[in-house]
């Protein structure tokens, strides 16, 4: 179908959806569309179109997909105020790292800085800390990636390196993912870049996210922070780094709360990607370095399905062990990863053969 909007006013696309510019021009998040480019907007998402010249869109609609016109731009003025600050400093690479809860805004804020830095013609990395929510690197990672053109979204963007954490939610492996990032860090100063943009994880709130949270900026040693704030779920935090100085901004106001259910989806939408083509593979343990063992299964009949990293000099993607056979001594992993790794880190995320998670 095709949909008129004037200018100075934002389509919102909730998907699965595509969306074509016929005619006029609109931005998202900084990133100009062109008119012959047809935008996938995932399910689960929502991008804002927003509108610099009258417009006519081609939009198809997926299940459960939506369109709203609303007024005016979703962006907040106060996302200029960090965007200022990172310019200013003098220093390279500037290091910005993002707080805020769960589904606050922080990736659409992160895509939006991506795109002006680049479009300043600045040499930028995206560190994705989100293990649950990943858009670099599948789900269980901490992953960068650098980008060298205004993008969509942050998903759009090539997987360089992760480090693999082997769980979803910070809370059951803080110190992992706090060396995971420490690690992708180091190796991106590595990078001749101007900027690294860090994204992170929701948890914020309670005593725990909030020691977390303190730990991981006294690591990574951000030049600024930016909360994005929907209420003042960020005061404990905030007082806590009290010789941080956090620049506060409001939440993008297309920002869309999703789902128990949904974010699970997403994951499991990640698993597939990474995932794609894979074919089953054998390993002899004698000829791997296997980390958290422990977690391996103790017999036949043990649950399978462990989401696993596979590594050589580097992380070569993730696989989930379908079998031990313990008459070969071998690992049986799916995979869409060729090379043989010579290392293997067992995960704690189940997942049955249709790449769904499982509650263990």
């Amino acid at each position: 179908m095709q949909q008129t909007v004037e200018s100075d006013r934002t389509l919102l696309v909730d998907g699965p959806a595509s969306v074509q510019v016929v005619s006029g021009k609109a931005e998202v998040f900084g990133y100009q569309v062109k008119q012959t480019a047809r935008i996938l907007v995932r399910e689960g998402k929502r991008l804002p179109f927003f509108v610099l010249e009258k417009a006519v869109f081609d939009v198809s609609l997926g299940a459960n997909a939506s369109i709203e016109e609303v007024v005016g731009s979703t962006i907040p003025e106060s996302w200029n105020k960090p965007l200022e600050a990172v310019l200013s400093v003098q220093k390279k690479p500037v290091i910005v790292l993002l707080l805020g809860k769960i589904d606050s805004g922080k990736s659409s804020f992160c895509t939006y800085l991506v795109n002006k830095l680049v479009n300043e013609k600045c040499r930028v990395a995206v560190l994705d800390g989100d293990l649950g929510q990943s858009d670099i690197g599948p789900s269980g990672t901490v992953g960068y990636a650098l980008a060298s053109k205004p993008v969509r979204e942050l998903y759009d963007l090539k997987l360089e390196n992760a480090f693999f954490v082997g769980v979803t939610s910070p809370i059951l492996a803080i110190a992992k993912t706090i060396e995971g990032l420490a690690a992708m860090k180091a190796e991106i100063l590595e990078r001749l870049v101007d900027f690294v943009v860090v994204n992170t994880d929701g948890w914020v709130t309670d005593d725990v996210a909030v020691r977390y949270k303190t730990q991981l900026v006294k690591e990574l040693n951000p030049d600024v922070t930016v909360g994005v704030q929907v209420e003042d779920e960020l005061s404990s935090l905030i007082a806590n780094l009290e010789k941080t100085p956090i620049i506060v901004v409001k939440p993008s106001a297309s920002l869309k709360q999703r789902s128990t259910e949904k974010r699970k989806s997403l994951r499991e939408m990640s698993y597939a990607r990474y995932l794609k083509d894979a074919k089953l593979q054998c390993y002899p343990i004698s000829q791997l370095v296997i980390e958290e063992k422990s977690a391996l299964p103790k017999n036949e009949d043990a649950k399978k399905g462990l989401l696993v990293g596979l590594y050589r000099s580097k992380f070569l993607g993730i696989g989930v062990l379908r079998e031990i056979n313990q008459v070969r001594k071998a690992l049986k992993v799916q995979t869409a990863v060729s090379a043989k790794p010579s290392r293997i880190v067992i995960g704690k995320v189940l997942l049955d053969d249709k790449l769904r998670e499982i509650q263990d």
